[in-house]
């Protein structure tokens, strides 16, 4: 499906899926995989994203050049979500996000003190709303910059970087509580 919709674009949109795919490809998958945790979710997810990229291929060539891989990106996280949800294995707690995750050939010590860790970041990242979450998973997780991640919240960069430090200020109040309630 995806050869087919490809031969039906003009030279310049063939163009410019393939310079996407040249560019992103492999920064796709690793988002993708954050995401599902699976390989072959990630594969599955990143072909459908493609297959919406070439849907959209006009829209995505009106884009300023510093907007497409930001808007490319928010397609790859949304086509990963849909797969998950698709394979139900989407996680709403730590707890099962915990049990999902593969463990290593570490020692049990070490698994512990990881699962601790997992614990207290999932216990900290509470305090944010969802959308602060997605904003703190896109900045730190997929390091993107402030203009890319104002592009995908259509916001501007100033407010983008004022927002980072209100999220980075409620963290560590949030810390700071639980740190001196004895919860971390």
């Amino acid at each position: 499906m995806l050869i087919l919709l490809f031969t039906l674009l003009e030279e310049e949109q063939q163009d410019l899926v393939k310079k996407i795919y040249k560019d992103y490809h492999a920064f796709f998958m690793n988002i993708s995989r954050n995401i599902t945790g699976s390989q072959t979710m990630a594969e599955d997810a990143v072909s459908e994203a493609y297959l919406r990229i070439i849907k959209n291929i006009k829209k995505i060539s009106d884009l300023p050049c510093h907007d497409l891989r930001p808007f490319c990106v928010v397609i790859v996280k949304n086509c990963s979500m849909d797969i998950l949800r698709k394979n139900e294995r989407y996680v709403y707690g730590a707890e099962e996000q915990l049990q999902l995750e593969s463990t290593g050939q570490s020692e049990p010590e070490q698994e512990m003190l990881n699962s601790e860790e997992k614990l207290a970041v999932s216990k900290l990242l509470s305090v944010l709303s969802d959308e602060e979450k997605e904003f703190v998973s896109l900045k730190y997780a997929y390091g993107m910059k402030y203009k890319e991640i104002a592009v995908i919240f259509d916001i501007s960069e100033e407010t983008v970087r004022k927002r980072n430090q209100r999220i980075i200020d409620k963290l560590r109040k949030s810390y700071m509580e639980d740190k001196d309630g004895s919860g971390f």
